[in-house]
C-alpha cells in the first residue's frame, strides 16, 4: 500500500520556516545511514496528551493556555485526539526539512508500533496572528512507501549570468515516492554551465538511490533568460508584421494622406470662393 501525504504540510512548513521562535522540548532520536552511504530522515519525538474534550470552546481553552489542539489517525486506527506545546510544535517545524518531517509521538497510554511513526498532514494557521491553531497527523508504516512533497535547490556557477542573464527557477517542489526514512532534505539541480536561453529538467534533477521521483522528465525546472536591452523595448512594427499586412497599411497610409490633401483643396477651395463672393 502507498500512502500519499497531503502537500499543503509543506507549503504550511516552507511558510513557517521564515519566521523564528524560541526552541521547545523536542528531542530527536540519532540519525541513522541509510543503505548506499545516505543519511535516513531523522524521527523527531513529539510529547502530547490526550485530549478528551472537543468543540471550539475546547480548543479555545486549550490556545489560551499555550497549547495546540490536534488529532491524529490512519493506517485503520481509531481518531485520537491530543494537545501539544505550542512552542515545542514550533520547534519541530524549525527542524523539518525540506517540509518534511518524521514524528515520534510520545503519548501516555498510547501503544505505538516500533515500524510505525507520523507525518504531519496538514496544519491551520490564524490569518491574524500567525499562530498555529490546529495540527493534524497522520499515521504511517516505515515499512510502506509515501508520496510526499520536497523542496527543489539549484546550486553551481551558471555561466550564462555572468553575460547578463537571469535564474528564472520554474519549479520550486516536487512529489517523490519512497520508504519515509528514505524521504530526502531536498532535490538539488546543478546549474553548471548554464547559458542563456538554455533550460534544464526535471530529468537533470540529481534524485537519491531509493527514491522515484513522480515527475515528468522533461519537465522545465530552471532556464535563463536573456537580458532585456532598451532596443528590445522599441515597438518595431516594421519587423513584426507580415509583408502583406505591411502593403495594405502603406496603401491605407497613400489614401488617408490623398483624402487629406484633397480635403484642404476643397477647404481651400472653398475659401477662395467665399472670399470671391465677399469682394463682389
Amino acid at each position: 500500500m502507498r500512502l500519499t501525504v497531503s502537500t499543503a504540510t509543506s507549503r504550511s512548513v516552507c511558510v513557517w520556516r521564515g519566521v523564528r521562535r524560541d526552541s521547545g522540548g523536542c528531542s530527536r532520536r540519532q540519525r541513522q545511514d541509510a543503505p548506499g552511504g545516505r543519511t535516513a530522515m531523522e524521527q523527531v519525538v513529539l510529547k502530547a496528551q490526550k485530549k478528551d474534550e472537543s468543540g471550539k470552546g475546547a480548543a479555545r481553552k486549550l490556545r489560551a493556555e499555550g497549547l495546540v489542539p490536534g488529532v491524529i489517525y490512519g493506517l485503520g486506527k481509531e481518531t485520537v485526539g491530543f494537545a501539544v506545546q505550542r512552542r515545542e510544535l514550533y520547534d519541530l517545524l524549525d527542524k523539518a526539512t525540506g517540509g518534511n518531517v518524521l514524528i515520534s509521538l510520545d503519548m501516555p497510554d498510547m501503544q505505538i508500533d516500533a515500524d510505525t511513526a507520523a507525518l504531519i498532514k496538514e496544519i491551520q494557521w490564524s490569518p491574524v496572528h500567525k499562530e498555529a491553531l490546529s495540527v493534524d497527523l497522520q499515521w504511517i508504516s516505515l515499512k510502506e512507501p509515501v508520496t510526499v512533497s520536497v523542496n527543489i535547490t539549484i546550486h553551481g556557477h551558471a555561466t550564462g549570468l555572468e553575460e547578463g542573464g537571469s535564474m528564472n527557477q520554474i519549479r520550486y517542489q516536487a512529489e517523490v515516492e519512497c520508504l519515509p526514512t528514505d524521504i530526502p532534505e531536498e532535490l538539488t539541480m546543478d546549474v553548471t554551465g548554464m547559458q542563456i536561453s538554455e533550460t534544464r529538467f526535471a530529468s537533470d534533477l540529481a534524485v537519491p538511490e531509493g527514491v522515484t521521483l513522480l515527475l515528468d522528465p522533461e519537465e522545465p525546472i530552471a532556464t535563463i533568460a536573456r537580458p532585456i536591452s532598451a532596443a528590445d523595448l522599441e515597438v518595431r512594427t516594421d519587423e513584426e508584421l507580415p509583408e502583406g499586412e505591411l502593403e495594405e497599411l502603406a496603401l491605407a497610409e497613400e489614401q488617408s494622406e490623398a483624402a487629406a490633401e484633397a480635403a484642404q483643396s476643397t477647404e481651400a477651395d472653398g475659401e477662395a470662393e467665399a472670399e470671391s463672393d465677399s469682394a463682389e
